[in-house]
């Protein structure tokens, strides 16, 4: 933007080449430099816990000193003798090292699908988080600590939208003609509102079949 030949700005250069308009590239930078700025303040502390960060993806190759556990309610002397002891068990450390590459080839197909612009065969990739869920829940509970704080770390929201979703959706459901709506029925009426989705197969097998004569 500040040579002024804006490489990535096609639409703005399209509309330059064909009106031969004078565009104010200081104006875009300095716009540019303050959103580049907000995202970095805004999202200072996953930089800061990077380390924290990287442990449910590769835990064998992380410092355990540059881990955040304190949040997590983790024992620092238990959470290390765990890690140590898995780093020296092939059995569940190669699961981790399996994980990586499968990783690895989401990554891949996630770029193929972007670059080929096949939105509905994105969807279809395997989430990341149930790969590592997968991982964490093969582990036994002998590695306890570690396991709580890949389940800690895989937990932390990103931004408060579910909460305020949440709030606005009970503010609609209990108003102020249902104040008398008690908390288990407002939790069930907030599963229905969200994005609860119920097994109606399984609801259905369960119930007892009526038969008329």
């Amino acid at each position: 933007m500040e040579s002024g030949k804006l490489l990535h700005f096609k639409n703005l250069k399209q509309y330059r080449d064909e009106t031969n308009a004078t565009i104010d590239t200081n104006f875009f930078s300095i716009a540019l430099k303050n959103m580049k700025d907000g995202f970095a303040e805004r999202f200072e502390q996953f930089k800061t816990n990077k380390s924290t960060l990287a442990f449910i993806v590769n835990p064998l190759n992380t410092n355990t000193n540059e881990i955040n556990i304190e949040p997590f309610g983790i024992d620092a002397g238990s959470f290390q003798m765990q890690l140590l002891d898995l780093k020296t068990k092939d059995l569940w450390s190669g699961k981790f090292t399996e994980r990586k590459s499968k990783l690895e080839e989401l990554e891949v197909q996630k770029c193929m699908h972007i670059a080929q612009h096949k939105w509905t065969a994105l969807k279809e990739i395997p989430r990341v988080e149930a790969l590592i869920f997968g991982a964490r829940n093969s582990l036994p509970e002998c590695y306890s600590e570690v396991k709580k704080l890949a389940y800690g770390v895989l937990t932390i929201l990103g931004s408060t939208h579910s909460c305020e979703l949440a709030f606005s959706c009970m503010n609609m459901i209990k108003n102020k003609v249902r104040s008398q709506l008690t908390n288990k029925n407002l939790q069930s009426c907030l599963k229905l509102k969200t994005s609860y989705k119920p097994d109606l197969i399984k609801l259905s097998r369960g119930m007892q079949s009526q038969c008329s004569h």
